[in-house]
């Protein structure tokens, strides 16, 4: 069931943030709807998920803070290229190489202050608070009040200093005028990267979403002169703002999810997805000038009440799953003297991946019936773990979950079967295999 609210929770907040949370090993609570990122990294390698965070930030410039920024940048580039291709072309790449590198060191510092992250974003007080700004930019969206980028900010922009300087300093500050919509995209990636524990990782994944919010100026700059032609802001930036403000309200549900109880948890779910269904659907007043326009708010609306359907239908009781024992020391010396092989588990409830393995690589007979063969340990990284994991994680250098390590009968780690993601049960059952042969 709470595996069940956690990826309907994430189906609805993915376009405004994504992938992990945190411990004292990783980032906390928003991230966790990153955990696709992690998947894809850990199956398909860094160049698969670069590519993912680049189309992400192109996404991003369909936001209501970053759409009508798009006119006035180009008009920059259109009065400083004085109608010359090359000109224009130059200006824009040097805005893009702005924007890059403003979110390429937020990302490195996000990297290397990943254990800071993991220790004060586990606090109640920081959950609550995060979840309250992310409400508050939500009732903004909604027209409660209205939410407006500075006017000095767009002045400032519009006079830019002429030529390059002017073009790099404005894809610096673009990330301050976008903040109010993409901020919580942002703040996701960067909880995500400070699990990854890797500066280099964490500059390039922000390098990439820069390039991606930036690279269509380079070609929109070529033709400075044809702005005319981009969609005009009418009704359906409206009801995209809108869906973006209650689709912050699923993000703030999904940062305070581990202090809520499961009923509690699922009840709001529920009853997010049913309201926003309906209001996007049907009862938002934005006027549906085409009838693509409305299919799409039809099956919006449709889909999101689907989805609270979906939760609320009974479910057959869980499979019996794998017989873990809290990850101890003496627990693990104990099965290297006894010539036993030991699996440890590094998992958290807030971890996507980690609930995944749990409710189905884990629950399959085959494979609880060979890891009955080794000393089944689990260290839970769910808020804090004990000193003697924490030396355990230290040592082994373990900076995120899902973590599942393997060691043979003699305490050493087959390194090469280390498993950092989610795993099908058939390729997991082989991966136990090299340790622990099948019964005669």
């Amino acid at each position: 069931m709470r595996r069940f609210v956690l990826v309907l929770l994430i189906g609805l907040s993915w376009p405004m943030a994504g992938f992990g949370q945190s411990t004292d090993l990783a980032p906390a609570a928003a991230a966790t709807s990153w955990s696709w990122l992690e998947q894809i990294i850990s199956r398909h390698g860094m160049v698969v998920g670069s590519l993912a965070v680049f189309l992400s930030g192109l996404a991003l410039n369909l936001t209501p803070c970053v759409y009508p920024m798009i006119p006035v940048t180009l008009a920059f580039f259109g009065s400083q290229s004085a109608g010359r291709l090359q000109r224009a072309a130059w200006l824009a790449f040097v805005y893009v190489v702005g924007i890059s590198l403003n979110y390429a060191v937020l990302g490195l510092v996000a990297a290397r202050t990943g254990k800071l992250f993991g220790s004060w974003l586990q606090h109640p007080v920081v959950l609550v608070g995060i979840a309250t700004t992310m409400f508050g930019l939500s009732l903004g969206m909604l027209g409660v009040y209205e939410l407006r980028v500075p006017q000095v900010i767009t002045r400032s922009l519009g006079q830019a200093s002429a030529g390059t300087w002017g073009a790099f300093v404005m894809g610096l500050v673009v990330g301050l005028v976008a903040a109010p919509c993409i901020g919580p995209f942002v703040l996701g990636l960067m909880l995500f990267v400070g699990r990854l524990a890797n500066p280099a990782q964490g500059f390039w994944l922000f390098f990439v979403l820069g390039l991606g919010m930036g690279v269509p100026y380079i070609a929109l700059g070529m033709l400075a002169n044809q702005t005319s032609r981009l969609p005009k802001a009418g009704p359906w930036l409206v009801w995209t703002k809108k869906m973006l403000g209650l689709t912050l309200w699923a993000v703030a549900l999904l940062i305070v999810r581990p202090l809520l109880p499961l009923w509690v948890l699922g009840l709001s779910a529920t009853a997010l997805l049913i309201g926003a269904g309906l209001y996007l659907g049907w009862l938002e007043r934005s006027p549906a000038a085409s009838a693509m326009f409305r299919g799409v708010r039809w099956s919006v609306g449709v889909s999101l009440i689907a989805g609270a359907i979906a939760l609320m239908w009974p479910r057959p009781d869980a499979a019996a799953s794998v017989a873990w024992q809290p990850y101890s020391q003496a627990a693990f010396e104990r099965a290297v003297q006894d010539g036993q092989p030991v699996v440890v588990d590094v998992y958290a409830d807030w971890c996507l991946p980690c609930v995944e393995m749990d409710h189905v690589t884990f629950r399959q007979p085959d494979v609880i019936d060979a890891m009955r063969q080794l000393t089944t340990l689990r260290i839970d990284a769910t808020k804090d773990v004990s000193s003697e994991a924490q030396t355990f994680l230290d040592r082994y250098k373990i900076y995120g979950v899902p973590t599942v390590m393997l060691f043979q009968s003699g305490g050493h780690e087959r390194e090469d079967l280390r498993l950092t993601g989610f795993e099908s049960p058939e390729r997991f059952l082989k991966r136990l295999r090299e340790v622990v042969p099948p019964k005669e």
